[in-house]
């Protein structure tokens, strides 16, 4: 009977070859993980430029109701408030990331902050729901909502609401400067 020796031989050149190649190497190791996110500004940055602007309009939607201010009459109009509702939105979730100042990695560190931050998205996006309808029916409660969101977080952390000489506004620029 004859046998092929050419299974035999691949075989052993098989084993030759894993004894010369050395010890197996390690898996890699995983890459370190991502550096945690931070602001480049402060939370107070966050709040007068963004939060605070954001806002007016939120309110001067709810205040129309009362015939203090005018009611969106346009699409155009539908559109300004949804983009404000927007941002409130995503500034709910912007303030939980800390910023450079100085009370930053403290405030949102803690799970209550945390809790007031993820309030404030939620009325942005109730905001947002009757922007996208076209229902001023009820932002007078959602503008209390958003109200009693951010009393409740300064009373909490900020009860003094100092500016950190950041105005909503600018002062204006003297005549001749």
């Amino acid at each position: 009977m004859k046998t092929s020796t050419l299974p035999a031989a691949l075989a052993t050149s098989a084993l030759l070859l894993a004894a010369c190649s050395g010890p197996a190497k390690a898996p890699a190791a995983t890459s370190a993980p991502a550096p945690a996110l931070t602001l480049p500004i402060s939370i107070n940055a966050v709040m007068v430029g963004g939060i605070d602007h954001a806002s007016d309009p939120l309110f001067g939607v709810g205040n129309a109701l009362f015939g203090s201010g005018r009611l969106p009459s346009s699409d155009d109009d539908w559109r300004e408030v949804q983009y404000h509702a927007y941002q409130m939105v995503i500034l709910g979730k912007v303030i939980q990331l800390p910023g450079t100042g100085p009370r930053d990695a403290e405030w949102t560190a803690n799970p209550q902050w945390k809790g007031f931050a993820e309030a404030l998205s939620s009325v942005g996006m109730d905001m947002l729901k009757k922007a996208e309808a076209k229902d001023a029916q009820g932002f007078d409660q959602l503008g209390n909502n958003l109200v009693d969101v951010c009393e409740a977080c300064h009373q909490a952390f900020k009860p003094a609401i100092p500016t950190m000489k950041i105005f909503h506004k600018p002062s204006p620029v003297p005549p001749g400067n």
